[in-house]
């Protein structure tokens, strides 16, 4: 590849088709057939996937498929700045066994460090609530760059965020009212498509 080509693609400015390399142990399944269609296998590991809300506690269709992934896989779930307490009777309730979590109480720029550290670890599913104000597009490119190391999959739960700003997210879906749809605002492998069904 041309250096200055390879310059555009490592900075994240030339969009790539999908590259048939990719397996389908490279994605964790959504739950949801069509999703998984629409991104291409699944949410990408390596990956950093953003969810935004409309309303809050809208995202637990989208969470448990992804906690039985890891259940699956033994891998821990690390929860980095949930917006409630956890029940452990009711994970086990809805995995059907007991598996291995970890609650990160912290905020701002801590929650931050912490998320990236654990991408970087590459040891876990990671997930993220973060408000919008708390995020800039620098902050994004950091989580991107470490869970592309650590290889795997992030997740960040927000509000609605402004679509004028571009960020290096691998896939950006708002969670519509309903529940059970989203529209994807930005995929790997495709344009933009609404009213996706879960």
């Amino acid at each position: 590849m041309q250096p200055k080509l390879q310059q555009l693609v490592t900075k994240g400015l030339v969009w790539q088709g999908k590259p048939s390399s990719l397996q389908e142990h490279d994605y964790l399944p959504s739950g949801s057939q069509p999703l998984d269609e629409k991104l291409g296998g699944g949410w990408q590991l390596g990956g950093l996937h953003e969810c935004q809300q409309q309303r809050p506690f809208t995202e637990q269709r989208l969470i448990v498929p992804l906690l039985n992934q890891a259940l699956q896989r033994q891998l821990p779930v690390f929860w980095v700045a949930p917006p409630a307490l956890l029940s452990a009777a009711g994970l086990t309730w809805q995995l059907c066994q007991s598996s291995y979590h970890v609650v990160i109480e912290a905020s701002g720029l801590e929650a931050a460090w912490a998320f990236e550290q654990i991408l970087l670890s590459g040891s876990g599913l990671a997930l993220l609530w973060l408000p919008q104000q708390d995020t800039d597009a620098a902050m994004v490119r950091r989580w991107y760059k470490a869970a592309q190391s650590g290889l795997q999959a992030g997740f960040v739960f927000t509000g609605v965020q402004s679509q004028t700003e571009a960020r290096a997210y691998t896939n950006r879906v708002l969670i519509q009212q309903q529940h059970n749809r989203l529209d994807i605002i930005k995929r790997r492998y495709g344009w933009p498509l609404h009213n996706v069904a879960l």
